[in-house]
């Protein structure tokens, strides 16, 4: 069934046909700015689809293929599309750097998060009275995830020397905090009483926990901004889309016309 409108299927081969008859009467006169009708209607009656037709109907096709030519000449790069090129392009040069920062972001919080699972590990073994340097060790890389590598290769070279393999996994390492637990575990080493080496580690967790709830109520208050900043983006861009612009144009355009009468009147 076809409905009032529709194309049948011959309708579009032939329109798909003429189409591309066309397409090859533009691609002669491509780029060519000083092309006139004229031209276009003597190559319409050289080509051998239109070889049946009368001389108006040529005239008609040459006058039609003629103002297709002058749209795809006139088709030049708007000043938006090199801005938008620009725009596309240092978001493509910049992503990488923006990916690598965001994943060491991410890095730094997942190893406080993992520093501070250690402190507590730690304050909770100090308080038995057997406990030594390598059953810590042990404890830490059972819950560690970032510095498992670091506390297994200290935990194989222990044996061989407990201060030495210690100082390898101090070298290893470079996160400040877990540094200062390697050197209380290093003064433990010396004959020092874990729970004296480890004296400071309840102060430096709270300073820790204080420090990462702080950075987190600055993460909240910053998604809240970005969160109101969004959801009145769309009601801002409707104001302005529907109501300055337009009422900038009908002024400007006024304005124009004004300066157009005063100017005619000037030289009459």
């Amino acid at each position: 069934m076809i409905y009032c409108g529709e194309m049948t299927e011959k309708d579009k081969e032939n329109a798909m046909e003429l189409t591309e008859h066309d397409n090859e009467i533009i691609d002669m006169f491509r780029g060519d700015l000083d092309v006139t009708v004229e031209q276009v209607e003597i190559a319409v009656g050289r080509a051998d689809y239109y070889e049946d037709m009368e001389d108006d109907e040529i005239t008609a096709a040459a006058e039609r293929i003629y103002d297709k030519i002058q749209i795809v000449n006139s088709e030049y790069m708007q000043w938006f599309e090199v801005l938008l090129s620009f725009v596309f392009a240092i978001i493509g040069y910049m992503a990488p750097i923006w990916m690598l920062m965001f994943q060491a972001k991410m890095r730094q919080i997942e190893m406080e998060d993992e520093v501070m699972q250690f402190q507590t590990i730690i304050l909770m073994l100090m308080r038995i009275e057997r406990v030594n340097v390598e059953m810590i060790l042990e404890w830490l890389e059972r819950y560690a995830n970032i510095f498992k590598e670091p506390i297994g290769r200290c935990l194989n070279n222990y044996e061989a020397g407990a201060w030495e393999a210690l100082e390898e996994m101090k070298e290893e390492i470079s996160y400040m905090p877990l540094v200062r637990i390697v050197e209380s575990m290093q003064a433990a080493v010396e004959k020092i009483p874990i729970k004296d080496a480890f004296d400071e580690l309840e102060s430096e967790r709270d300073y820790y926990q204080e420090k990462r709830k702080e950075s987190n109520d600055r993460l909240i208050k910053r998604k809240g901004m970005i969160g109101k900043a969004i959801g009145f983006a769309p009601m801002v861009c409707m104001f302005v889309g529907y109501l300055i612009i337009p009422l900038v144009f009908i002024g400007l355009t006024s304005m124009s016309s004004s300066f157009s009468t005063m100017t005619a009147q000037t030289t009459t």
